[in-house]
């Protein structure tokens, strides 16, 4: 009972949100396909009248030939139409439905991805499940073609059922024996072959990682100086032919229901022409009746036939969708991020006047999972205008820190603040826009150089002067040399040729240069030198240093001497705030940023 009833929820969900994609489609092949479905039971009872008026003529001869000719005529207009009807089977319904339900279902996920709760996006196991509902995105096209077949299949089923008992309650009968038939075989059978979807999955990505390695240039490096190829490969296989048992489950699946439920069809079938038959030889069925019941016979085979191939699909359409449903609307979502962006603005603003204390932490604790805490009990505060170095070895909660304050993630303990109010009390979304962000893990898009730069601020985004500065400030801009199309130069080639690589430090400083962009009042830069060498390193936190003048800034590296750049240095040490000072305080307590800072130092000193 209860996986009827989450069939049912999941097949109105599925059916509102084909509509929602496009309604006129969706009610035309509703309307159109309800017209074919009659077309069966037409053409037999014009078949009927047509055989009859023709045989009254040829027994007794009475009239003229011309009186038939209308009859003949409708039945093959009739006849030919049914034929035509025919082709639309599945496969043609799923190529006619394909760019509009799988990628109006692959827009309807991107769009809940936008809107979900950023926690629950960064999960790992979150974005297996997304992957996996991508890789499913034919299950809605699955579902409407398939289903839009056997709805137009049950009614034609019923209209001829509703011919057969015109004729004869037993052939009636019958007639509903044999459909009922299908329907009980297709449900018990089905549920057997579909595929264990967990299993399924877990499967697919372990495949895809094995997949993605292979091609990825620094792996194959990697792999032919450690001769690693079998290796993986024979854990490629392991997962694939995971993959393979199940597509051969599904396969002989739907070769043995198909074969089996024939079988089935045509005993019926057989009985009914047997009864015929028999009421032919006693005299109590004239030949146009006959005639009728032996098509009328033909086309309940085939009707049922591809009734049952198409509810078989249908229903696999429908367990895509089951996943997909529960991914969609299990994820928690933010609020609506269409803010009036001027009036928060102004309203923050008001705000800022009000405290000179930008952020503040009161026993702050963290956890991504709920269970481990990365961050635990910090307190501080950050005046307007400092600059602030977060040092700490890796793991120790330096990014964490920096997702709770740009507003990415909510602690699960203690409260952060924003020029004295709470973040709770600030319309969702609305923090972030106060903040110009560099992330360790930043992204290039596969867009022109203006673009990628110009994001960091849409309002000067055709401002070339404005532009350029941002990438001298970034040391991005002996990089145009390198860009044929200048400004314009597309990034990456995976969109289009004519576009250009980066190395690992170009690409750097072209995301160092869309920060420089900003005009906001605080700036945040993670690791914004990982990538260049020590003298660009250098000369980047001069510029980020002129940038910050006058504005409150964050700063995370792993490399210590920037730090003495800074008003005061923050050291976290696995998740505590363990020393707080500027260098000379901290040098003199001789603890753990002192250690940090005379370790770093050795590599730079002889002997």
């Amino acid at each position: 009972m209860k996986k009827q009833k989450e069939n049912l929820t999941v097949l109105l969900w599925s059916v509102r949100l084909a509509y929602r994609i496009s309604p006129k489609f969706f009610l035309f092949w509703i309307l159109f396909g309800i017209s074919l479905a009659l077309l069966p039971s037409a053409s037999l009872a014009c078949n009927r009248r047509a055989v009859a008026v023709l045989a009254d003529y040829l027994a007794t001869g009475q009239g003229s030939f011309g009186d038939v000719v209308p009859a003949l005529l409708a039945l093959g207009i009739l006849l030919i139409l049914t034929g035509l009807s025919r082709r639309i089977n599945g496969e043609f319904l799923y190529a006619q439905m394909y760019d509009t339900y799988y990628f109006g279902m692959q827009e309807y996920m991107a769009d809940r991805i936008q809107k979900t709760d950023i926690k629950t996006l960064m999960d790992r196991e979150f974005y297996e499940d997304y992957r996996y509902c991508l890789y499913r995105s034919g299950g809605l096209t699955d579902l409407m073609s398939h289903g839009c077949i056997t709805v137009m299949k049950s009614i034609t089923a019923l209209s001829l059922i509703g011919v057969a008992f015109s004729v004869s309650v037993p052939v009636g009968l019958t007639a509903v024996v044999c459909f009922l038939l299908t329907v009980f075989l297709n449900s018990r059978l089905s549920s057997r072959f579909v595929v264990d979807t967990l299993r399924h999955k877990a499967l697919r990505a372990r495949s895809d990682y094995y997949s993605a390695e292979a091609r990825n240039p620094g792996a194959a490096k990697e792999m032919r100086i450690y001769h690693t190829q079998s290796k993986l490969l024979g854990k490629w296989k392991e997962a694939y032919q995971g993959i393979l048992r199940f597509d051969m489950k599904y396969d002989t699946g739907r070769c043995f229901l198909s074969v089996f439920v024939a079988a089935c069809i045509y005993l019926s079938i057989l009985a009914m022409s047997a009864f015929a038959i028999s009421r032919v030889a006693a005299g109590k069925l004239t030949a146009d009746v006959f005639l009728m019941l032996y098509l009328l016979g033909e086309s309940l085979a085939d009707v049922n036939r591809a009734f049952s191939t198409a509810l078989f699909e249908a229903l696999r359409g429908l367990d895509a969708l089951k996943m997909q449903h529960r991914f969609l609307t299990g994820a928690p979502l933010q609020e609506d991020r269409l803010l009036n962006r001027k009036a928060i603005s102004e309203a923050i603003s008001r705000q800022r006047q009000c405290s000179d204390v930008v952020f503040e932490a009161r026993n702050l604790h963290f956890s991504y999972d709920g269970k481990n805490e990365v961050l635990h009990g910090l307190n501080f505060q950050i005046r307007k205008g400092e600059t602030i170095a977060l040092v700490g070895v890796n793991g120790s909660g330096k990014s964490t820190l920096v997702k709770l304050l740009i507003d990415l993630y909510r602690p699960d303990r203690g409260e952060l603040l924003l020029y004295g109010k709470k973040y709770g009390e600030y319309p969702e979304g609305s923090i972030n826009q106060q903040i110009g962000m560099f992330f360790q893990n930043f992204y290039l898009y596969h867009l022109s150089l203006r673009e990628n730069v110009g994001f960091g601020s849409l309002k000067y985004l055709k401002e070339d002067g404005r532009i350029r500065r941002a990438m001298e400030m970034g040391g991005a801009l002996p990089l145009l040399e390198k860009c044929p199309e200048g400004l314009e130069q597309l990034l990456k080639k995976d969109v289009k040729k004519t576009g250009i690589n980066m190395s690992g430090g170009e690409q750097q400083k072209i995301a160092i240069s869309r920060t420089h962009m900003s005009e906001k009042d605080i700036l945040i830069f993670d690791e914004p030198a990982a990538a260049l060498d020590p003298i660009a390193e250098l000369e980047q936190f001069r510029n980020i240093r002129e940038k910050t003048r006058g504005r409150t800034s964050i700063l995370i590296s792993h490399r210590i001497g920037f730090a003495r750049m800074a008003d005061r240095i923050f050291v976290l040490d696995r998740g505590c705030l363990a020393e707080v000072g500027s260098h000379e305080e901290l040098l003199e307590r001789d603890g753990i940023y002192a250690d940090f800072f005379r370790q770093q130092a050795e590599w730079y000193e002889e002997g």
